[in-house]
């Protein structure tokens, strides 16, 4: 029976620093996913026609870890959302290399039934890991602290003359955020909740 690996989110961002060190050392942004998975590792990035209208998944990495298959609507249009799907097949392909030992799929559809197959917990490891990896893959920990710092200092002025400031506003400043890592403003939101940046930096300064 699958069996996933119980990794927390402290031990995920381990692995992703230290995945980033050896394959990304500069930790330049926006992370180059594409480039790291293609000529880095060697492993191909295939368009898959109707992958989500038909089998409701935005990509999968082949049972012989080779290639990552994409939706082909994401693939030509919807960047932030392509890379995201790239990072998460990728933190499969380094967190789950034994649980892939054990799989039998074929094709896309085989892996969607297998997903259907598993008990609900275990797949909910599985994906939430692979969120967890991509979301601190594409925004590493140091990058987000500099970055929100720029942008704070950026808006400073403005954010002195509000009366108060409203509990939302870093979701406001995450939009703002996300370009310069390339992804969309919800990944940046979550991450800024994970590192606590609120605590670390300070909107009035």
């Amino acid at each position: 029976m699958f069996k996933c690996p119980y990794l927390s989110y402290i031990e995920i961002g381990k692995r992703t620093e230290t995945f980033l060190q050896q394959h990304h050392p500069s930790f330049e942004i926006p992370i180059p996913v594409e480039e790291i998975i293609e000529l880095k590792l060697g492993l191909d990035i295939f368009p898959f026609p109707r992958l989500y209208k038909d089998h409701g998944l935005n990509g999968f990495l082949s049972k012989d870890m080779s290639a990552i298959h994409i939706d082909e609507v994401q693939f030509n249009q919807y960047n932030e959302k392509y890379r995201y799907t790239l990072a998460h097949e990728l933190g499969h392909y380094v967190l789950h290399k034994k649980c892939y030992d054990d799989l039998t799929f074929q094709s896309a559809v085989d892996y969607a039934n297998w997903r259907i197959s598993i008990p609900a917990e275990e797949i909910s490891w599985f994906e939430t890991q692979g969120e967890w990896f991509a979301s601190q893959l594409l925004v590493p920990s140091k990058q987000l602290i500099d970055v929100c710092k720029v942008v704070v200092n950026k808006h400073k002025k403005e954010f002195k003359k509000l009366a108060s400031i409203p509990d939302d506003i870093w979701s406001y400043i995450a939009i703002e955020i996300a370009d310069y890592f390339d992804v969309n403003p919800p990944v940046v939101e979550n991450r800024i909740k994970k590192e606590n940046i609120p605590a670390k930096i300070s909107i009035l300064g």
